[in-house]
């Protein structure tokens, strides 16, 4: 079954709680930055719900330079 949520107006799809193997694909399916980009969402929720006023800095951002020889 398939319904359409309201917000952001997603894909929702309802499966049973003893159903790892999608849950597994999903996640398979993204890509790495997708699947940082969902962790970084669940963590400041969670730090939001906490009550925290600054979410602590796990993230860097690193660029590599060509190396010319």
């Amino acid at each position: 079954m398939e319904k359409r949520s309201s917000r952001r107006n997603l894909p929702v799809k309802i499966i049973k709680k003893e159903d790892n193997t999608s849950d597994l694909q999903f996640w398979q399916e993204k890509t790495p930055q997708e699947r940082i980009d969902a962790v970084e969402f669940l963590r400041r929720q969670y730090y939001s719900l906490c009550g925290c006023k600054e979410i602590p800095r796990i993230t860097r951002t690193i660029q590599f330079r060509a190396h010319h020889t």
